[in-house]
C-alpha cells in the first residue's frame, strides 16, 4: 500500500512539473522588420549620373540628372492577402544611398509587395508634409492643382540640333503611380531581413506606352496626356531582389 502511494505522488509531481516546466516556456517572436535599399539600372546598365549613354525604347540617347520622388502606401501580401501596410511618406533622391524599414511584419512568407509612386488624394495635400527643404522643392503650384510632385527626372538627350534638356514631372490627383513587384520572401520572427529594390529609369519610357522625346515632348508636368503615359509606364519600373 505504502508503494502504491509512493507511486501516486512521484506520478503527481512529474505532472506538476511538466506543467511547470510547459508554463515557464517563452514563446519565441512573432513578429520581424525588414530593411529595403534601393539602387537604379538603365535597360541593365549602372545608372551613371550626368553621361548621355543610355538610350530608351524610342531610340532616343539620354542621360539622367535628377530622380526625386515619394514612395507610400506600402502593401505586403501573403496568398493574395495583405499581411502587413504601412501609410509612411518615403522621399527618395537617387543620388543618395537610401535604405528604409519596416518594422513589426507578422512572421511569413511574402509573395508580393505594392505600393504607391506618389501621393494619393489624402496625403497629396499643400504644405500638409514637414516643412523640410526636400518637401518644398517637391511641391506642386497650387494654380495647378497643388499638392506635391510624384515624380521629378531629368537629365539631357541627342536631338539632331544637338543636346538639350527634358524634365519628366508627374504631379496631381489621378496621376498618381500604382507600383509593385512579386517576390517571394520569408519574415523571420526576432530578425531583419534586408530586401533590395531596383529601379529601371528605361522603363519610365516603355510598356505600356513607348514615350519619345522628339515627338511626346521634353515637358511632361501640366501636360494629362504625357504624365498620364508616364503614370501607366511607372508600374513596372521597380523589381525587387
Amino acid at each position: 500500500m505504502k508503494n502504491k502511494i509512493v507511486l501516486l505522488a512521484l506520478a503527481a509531481f512529474a505532472i506538476t512539473s511538466c506543467r511547470k516546466e510547459k508554463e515557464n516556456i517563452i514563446p519565441g517572436p512573432t513578429n520581424g522588420d525588414v530593411t529595403v535599399s534601393v539602387v537604379y539600372n538603365v535597360g541593365g546598365k549602372q545608372l551613371l549620373f550626368d553621361s548621355i549613354m543610355y538610350t530608351n525604347a524610342a531610340g532616343n540617347k539620354f542621360s539622367v540628372t535628377k530622380v526625386h520622388y515619394y514612395l507610400s502606401r506600402f502593401r505586403f501580401y501573403s496568398g493574395g492577402q495583405v499581411k502587413y501596410s504601412s501609410d509612411t511618406i518615403i522621399y527618395v533622391d537617387a543620388q543618395k544611398n537610401m535604405q528604409f524599414g519596416f518594422t513589426g511584419l507578422p512572421a511569413s512568407t511574402y509573395d508580393s509587395v505594392s505600393f504607391h509612386i506618389g501621393l494619393d488624394e489624402a496625403q497629396n495635400i499643400s504644405n500638409s508634409l514637414p516643412a523640410t527643404i526636400e518637401n518644398v522643392n517637391m511641391g506642386w503650384p497650387d494654380m495647378m492643382g497643388g499638392g506635391y510632385h510624384f515624380l521629378k527626372l531629368e537629365g539631357h538627350w541627342e536631338d539632331t540640333s544637338g543636346t538639350l534638356g527634358y524634365a519628366m514631372h508627374i504631379g496631381n490627383n489621378g496621376f498618381m503611380v500604382r507600383a509593385g513587384a512579386k517576390k517571394s520572401f520569408t519574415v523571420t520572427g526576432g530578425k531583419t531581413l534586408n530586401l533590395k529594390m531596383n529601379m529601371d529609369i528605361n522603363e519610365w519610357f516603355a510598356n505600356p506606352h513607348t514615350y519619345n522625346l522628339a515627338t511626346d515632348g521634353v515637358y511632361s508636368m501640366g501636360n494629362a496626356l504625357l504624365m498620364k503615359k508616364l503614370s501607366e509606364n511607372g508600374g513596372d519600373v521597380f523589381t525587387i531582389e
